[in-house]
């Protein structure tokens, strides 16, 4: 079996570094040249688990956090530790670290998966590897697993450091740097410049269509196909045996419906999360009591794709330590009474995503307040030490954004058919999270209003926040506080009276200033403003 804690612990080293992406398409430092390290079927799973592996970075911590402090959906508490202080307050540049070790990560994975896909592409030419066919089928659906995580990692670079995607104007827009080949011996002078944006989802497209075509065969009944899919990352005992822990056609197919409203293909998105509504594989929770265990166990059958951690040496970064804090008593960021003004009493999300905590700061101000309460941790990781504290297993994909994405697909193409679709799949989950809901029928107007809000019920704190406003051509206003007395500098401009446009700079992310002195090709082409 895979060593899963030596790759683990490789990958979130990796995930650490600030290294500049350029670097990373190189040779990984932990990696053997690719002829030596991808000769035999256990290379191939020690490669494909070190892919699996960065997953625990990229689910987790800065990168689900970042863009929802920096949007407005919570407060910095007065006495807050600066936790992605210059987000919150948009004051970030170019030499921000967040934002430079977010770029530098997601092409570290890039890198991993180009030295990958490299690898596979050997295999023929080398008659030095000797494969069974059942092995090289096995491989197939490891190099899709692959491509779906390049797509996956430019997809999450695109939201945050691109503009908004408009088809009319996506071959004149930048896009990323796109590199897709494995090429350690690249020079400064051969480093890609960015891209169109257009390009850079054509190239999400297209690993997405590649990393289908190759896990679909796993559902053909490959021979020892399962002893992967439970061995190599086995659950936890405190998680559900339901909750996929691996790449699936149907997690291919939420990312296609991700990605194809970020592209107004509404059409498509409507198609790709109406699929996986209808297939019923992932029924709703209907009570507080299974809705809550969702987040609190990680049990349910809402979650399409979960990363699995088995101890606390392959855990990944808690989501709940900066709204919970510890001691309890710290807390970074507290929700906005905006926020939770959406919700009623009957929203069984109200007691699962918050709960009430009496707040005294060290200027004596006090308050009874709502606390963020999505992430509390599972107990199997909270028994294990201070550094798995308020730590979940990730949950990427859930059934209820496929209802949200159907929603408002189905409300943006706007016929009569489809804006009943829409209302639906809206009605469908309000019914399962609000106690006694009766369906209502909104025209396309209020729907699409509708809609808004209920992404915000639902998705707050999973990172989505900045990437709907943008979406929607929408800037931020940050949401009143609970009690002005309990927060950061209140009534300024930089925290619970920020408002900004959508053409603010800083709805975009720069490029990293060690990646534009690094790559020679970005010359001129950083994001405005920066």
């Amino acid at each position: 079996m895979v060593n899963m804690k030596k790759i683990s612990m490789i990958a979130l080293t990796i995930l650490t570094l600030g290294v500049t992406s350029c670097d990373m398409d190189k040779m990984p430092y932990d990696a053997v040249p690719t002829e030596e390290a991808l000769t035999t079927i256990v290379g191939f799973e020690e490669a494909r688990a070190g892919i699996y592996s960065v997953y625990l970075g990229l689910t987790g911590g800065s990168y689900v956090l970042a863009p929802e402090v920096q949007a407005d959906a919570f407060n910095a508490v007065a006495d807050f530790s600066n936790k992605y202080g210059e987000l919150h307050r948009w004051t970030f540049e170019s030499t921000n670290s967040t934002v430079e070790t977010i770029w530098s990560n997601y092409y570290a994975a890039i890198g991993r998966v180009n030295f990958f896909i490299d690898g596979v592409g050997k295999i023929d030419e080398n008659p030095e590897i000797e494969l069974t066919e059942t092995q090289r089928q096995q491989i197939n659906v490891y190099e899709g697993e692959a491509y779906f995580t390049r797509a996956y990692c430019y997809f999450y670079l695109a939201t945050l450091f691109c503009r908004d995607y408009d088809v009319a104007t996506a071959a004149s827009t930048p896009g990323l740097p796109l590199q897709v080949k494995y090429e350690p011996k690249l020079s400064a002078t051969q480093y890609p410049g960015r891209s169109s944006l257009e390009d850079t989802y054509k190239q999400i497209l297209e690993d997405l269509e590649e990393a289908e075509e190759r896990i679909e065969t796993a559902k053909n009944g490959i021979a020892d196909y399962d002893r992967y899919i439970n061995g190599a990352y086995v659950t936890v005992n405190t998680a559900p045996k339901n909750c996929g822990n691996y790449i699936t056609v149907d997690v291919v197919t939420a990312l296609k419906a991700r990605v194809a409203l970020q592209m107004d293909d509404y059409e498509n998105a409507a198609k790709y999360a109406g699929d996986l509504v209808n297939s019923n594989r992932y029924p709703l929770s209907n009570t507080a009591t299974d809705f809550e265990s969702v987040w609190k166990n990680d049990k349910g059958t809402e979650t399409i794709w979960q990363i699995a951690m088995t101890s606390a040496d392959d855990a990944g970064v808690p989501l709940g330590t900066i709204f919970i804090g510890y001691p309890t008593t710290k807390k970074d960021y507290i929700p906005t009474q905006t926020l939770i003004d959406l919700y009623n009493e009957k929203d069984i999300r109200l007691k699962s995503y918050f709960g009430k905590y009496h707040l005294t700061v060290s200027s004596g101000n006090a308050a009874d307040i709502y606390f963020f309460n999505k992430y509390p941790g599972n107990e199997y990781y909270n028994a294990l030490g201070s550094e798995t504290r308020y730590l979940n297993q990730p949950k990427p994909f859930r059934i209820a954004e496929m209802y949200l994405i159907a929603t408002e697909a189905n409300a943006k193409i706007g016929t009569a058919a489809a804006v009943k679709k829409g209302n639906d799949a809206l009605n469908a989950l309000k019914k399962a999270r609000i106690e006694g809901w009766t369906d209502a029928t909104y025209d396309q107007e209020a729907l699409l209003n509708e809609i808004m809000n209920e992404r915000e019920r639902e998705l707050v704190g999973e990172g989505y926040r900045l990437m709907d406003l943008k979406r929607w051509g929408k800037g931020v206003k940050r949401g009143k506080p609970q009690s002005k007395g309990l927060v950061l500098f209140p009534g300024q401009a930089s925290t619970d009276g920020l408002d900004k446009p959508v053409d603010d700079q800083r709805m975009l992310w720069p490029i990293p200033k060690t990646e534009m002195d690094a790559n020679p090709q970005l010359a001129g082409q950083q994001n405005p403003g920066y």
